[in-house]
């Protein structure tokens, strides 16, 4: 995957930034920090300043000393200004094998810390999808140990850049080993851990709400995620999936930065470029 891809898709997951719902007593302004860092790309890090329950606006901290380190090896940062935002940016790509450390000070504030690695990359292949009908098949290949995923497909253009996101269910007719997740609604993406095919190779099939049309081209993406990464997703759907419901208590989203809110956790995607046949 390109440079130029891996800095669209972090954009795409900086795009969930949303206030968080957090339990707690407030107890003066915090530190937040948010970043998803992947293989091959710049670490994007964004700093803001907490506010009182109902506060709308997070104010940014681009005066904040940030110090980033691969390992022992401290990385060098950079405030930029991106899409009307500010973000402290690496000079040097996230590369896997490293653990990536994460310290954050501001006058008046509690200095934050947090830490996290790289997950490894799904293995993916043998993706198919045929003109007038609704699934697309893929195979997967889980290795030992746990993992965690989230799924999306995307409708592309000829050179399998996305255009919108293709709305899918996995389909319970093939999916055994996802039968806790068969649902009747099409959605964006699902999160799932590997507990039910931990260490197999299995075949995953995707139901579509729309018809597959010969000579159009889908782009799936399955990304791998860290423990840390996984907590954060799960929390803050169940929180956006319970939002105004007065029954259910409201979930606080997860968080991996000590002494200050927000994460800084890892996520690896895997590409599988098909095309309608």
């Amino acid at each position: 995957m390109s440079g130029r891809w891996a800095l669209l898709i972090c954009f795409c997951w900086m795009a969930c930034e949303k206030a968080a719902d957090i339990p707690v007593p407030y107890d003066g302004d915090r530190i937040v920090v948010n970043t998803l860092m992947q293989p091959d790309s710049l670490l994007y890090l964004r700093v803001t300043r907490s506010q009182p329950p109902g506060g709308s606006s997070f104010p940014e901290i681009p005066g904040a000393k940030v110090t980033l380190k691969a390992g022992s090896t401290e990385v060098p940062v950079e405030w930029q200004v991106i899409g009307g935002k500010g973000y402290f940016v690496s000079g040097v790509p996230v590369r896997y094998g490293f653990r990536y450390t994460l310290e954050v000070s501001a006058a008046g504030l509690d200095t934050v810390f947090a830490t996290d690695t790289l997950p490894r990359a799904p293995l993916l292949s043998a993706p198919f999808a045929q003109a007038g009908g609704s699934r697309v098949r893929f195979n997967m290949r889980d290795l030992p140990g746990g993992d965690y995923y989230r799924f999306r497909l995307f409708q592309a253009n000829r050179d399998y850049v996305p255009q919108k996101r293709a709305l899918f269910r996995f389909d319970p007719s093939y999916n055994n080993s996802f039968t806790d997740l068969v649902s009747d609604t099409f959605l964006e993406y699902t999160l799932i851990d590997d507990g039910r095919f931990e260490g197999k190779e299995i075949t995953v099939v995707m139901q579509t709400q729309e018809v597959n049309k010969a000579g159009g081209y889908l782009l799936l993406e399955v990304t791998g995620l860290t423990r840390a990464a996984w907590q954060y997703l799960k929390t803050l759907e169940q929180q956006v999936s319970n939002g105004g419901n007065p029954l259910v208590d409201p979930t606080a989203v997860y968080s991996n930065v000590h002494q200050g809110y927000g994460i800084m956790a890892g996520v690896n995607s895997a590409y599988l470029r098909v095309e309608i046949k």
